[in-house]
């Protein structure tokens, strides 16, 4: 039985602390009304929504104004009316799918691969919202139908409503006991060959390195790596999510190269550790800065939006990019698969408890096959 040992919010300096927001006057109900408003007119996402509303008072006409502003200031009105990366997640809804008919095989084939990562704070102090929590994970996951998805922090009972509730997903853990993490799969794309659990000779949190060695559409080599780093302060933790970080990044590389190699989950690491690691190594690519580095995606524990974490300071409210996603593309010049996308989900707020279902946003990518 693994000790169940709870995240602490990060003071340190050496994380981007520009306190931009302020505190929501808006419901949970009015806030993503709000939001979703913002993204209608604008044509964008409620993550985009979200951080212009708060960067403008949860004003609705002020933040359209704003971002209307910065609009026109980086376009001409020649390219005005031309779909951007921010329209892409609405094109690739309506566009995602095209049904083709084989001789040997009537099947739907994609034209886009979504790789959705969340930290699902099994450990939230309170547990009597676990259940509702996780069926609002659920339900994220039934929207958006991602082909793969990495959790991590996940307990039991969550297990048990996640292996229930999705059929159309396989599940994998990294154990069955404590706090774990998890790979699903969707049954009807994936053929997993064999699953690798390789734990951490320094962990103190019994922290592992899950691996579902996979084919995807019967045709393309996908390793699927996720993980929960080591938690706590620097001066804690940080030598060993250092150790952590440099052996995942030494499986996506040691992973044969005709395999593409997708990995993530909660990392959290600090900027300065992944100096000290030695950088992302070549070869290897972080999906939030390959699709743009979108400012709104930036913070994936940000205190700022997500009040699930109660913090005793009014004037600095850490955030952080503790969830990240890394690809290692395969050699074969014959697989086209490009990240086109990256976004956060489960930014809505659930009405019956008044919490988000995670302190964590979740973490998305789109890829053009």
């Amino acid at each position: 039985m693994s000790t169940v040992l709870k995240r602490q919010p990060s003071t340190s300096s050496s994380e981007d602390n520009d306190d931009d927001g302020v505190d929501c006057p808006l419901s949970g109900a009015e806030a993503l009304a709000a939001c979703k408003q913002f993204a209608s007119v604008t044509n964008t996402d409620t993550g985009l929504a979200m951080m212009m509303l708060q960067n403008n008072g949860w004003d609705l006409e002020r933040a359209i104004n704003a971002y209307q502003d910065l609009t026109n200031d980086k376009s001409t009105s020649k390219n005005r009316n031309q779909p951007s990366k921010l329209d892409l997640k609405r094109i690739k809804s309506e566009e995602t799918t095209v049904v083709t008919e084989s001789k040997d095989d009537k099947t739907k084939v994609q034209t886009h691969f979504k790789l959705l990562s969340w930290n699902i704070d099994g450990l939230d102090e309170q547990e009597n919202t676990i259940e509702i929590r996780t069926r609002g994970v659920i339900d994220v996951i039934k929207r958006e139908e991602p082909d793969a998805v990495f959790l991590q922090e996940v307990i039991p009972k969550a297990f048990d409503l996640i292996r229930n509730l999705l059929p159309e997903y396989d599940s994998y853990a990294g154990n069955t006991q404590g706090y774990f993490v998890v790979i699903l799969t969707r049954r009807e794309l994936f053929k997993v060959q064999n699953i690798d659990i390789i734990t951490y000779p320094g962990t103190n949190m019994e922290r592992n390195l899950l691996i579902a060695h996979t084919i995807y559409k019967n045709s393309i080599e996908i390793d699927l790596m996720t993980s929960h780093h080591e938690s706590g302060t620097e001066e804690i933790a940080s030598k060993e999510r250092i150790e952590q970080l440099k052996l995942c990044f030494k499986y996506m590389l040691d992973s044969p190269s005709n395999r593409i190699v997708l990995f993530g989950g909660d990392l959290n690491i600090r900027e300065k550790e992944l100096q000290k690691a030695g950088n992302i190594p070549l070869g290897i690519i972080d999906l939030w800065i390959e699709t743009g580095k979108r400012k709104e995606c930036a913070y994936t524990w940000d205190m700022n939006r997500n009040t699930n974490v109660y913090y005793p300071s009014n004037n600095y409210r850490p955030r952080a990019r503790f969830d990240r996603l890394y690809y290692r593309p395969s050699k074969q010049n014959t697989i086209q698969f490009k990240p086109t996308y990256f976004e956060l989900e489960g930014l809505e707020k659930l009405p019956s408890i008044k919490r988000y279902c995670s302190d964590h946003w979740a973490i998305q990518a789109y890829f053009d096959i």
